[in-house]
């Protein structure tokens, strides 16, 4: 018991801790986001942390808005093992022998389980973002970063991006 709530307990951490990104200055209001998200979030779940970050960003720094500049996605996910294969034989039934003859009476089933796939590796993206100050040339057909955020933008931008996929 205490093996499968093991289990369970790294299932639930590893869910839970799913994304993370850096964010590298390239010049006074342009960025490049890195995304590295696992197995479960997929590609577009990595994509979400990274256009979220990419508006948490814009608003840290000052700006109102941003334009996504060019992305680039990488799958980097794949089998990398598998759960050890485990045979259980249940049965009943008797064995009489006399010298060297024998003779079984019974049934028996042998059961097997384990043998599934461990997924690991990421889904990366990467984006370049130019943020934009709303009264700047180019802001009109920019992004508002407080509309990507939500109501609660205030709240995000102060607690950051967190590092879930969702």
């Amino acid at each position: 018991m205490v093996r499968y709530l093991t289990c369970w307990g790294f299932l639930l951490l590893t869910l839970s801790a799913c994304a993370k990104s850096s964010v590298m200055d390239l010049d006074s209001n342009t960025i490049m986001i890195s995304t590295s998200a696992a197995p479960a979030c997929g590609a577009q779940g990595a994509q979400q942390v990274a256009v979220k970050r990419a508006a948490i960003e814009t608003l840290k720094r000052g700006y109102d808005k941003y334009v996504i500049l060019g992305g680039q996605a990488e799958n980097h996910v794949g089998v990398v093992g598998y759960t050890p294969l485990v045979a259980n034989t249940v049965g009943s039934g008797t064995y009489n022998s006399y010298g060297n003859i024998g003779t079984y009476n019974g049934s028996s089933s042998t059961y097997l389980s384990g043998g599934q796939p461990i997924v690991g590796g990421s889904h990366d993206q990467q984006l370049g973002v130019r943020m934009f100050h709303s009264s700047e040339p180019g802001a009109a057909n920019a992004v508002n970063a407080r509309q990507v955020l939500g109501p609660d933008w205030q709240a995000i931008v102060a607690k950051g991006p967190g590092a879930t996929c969702t």
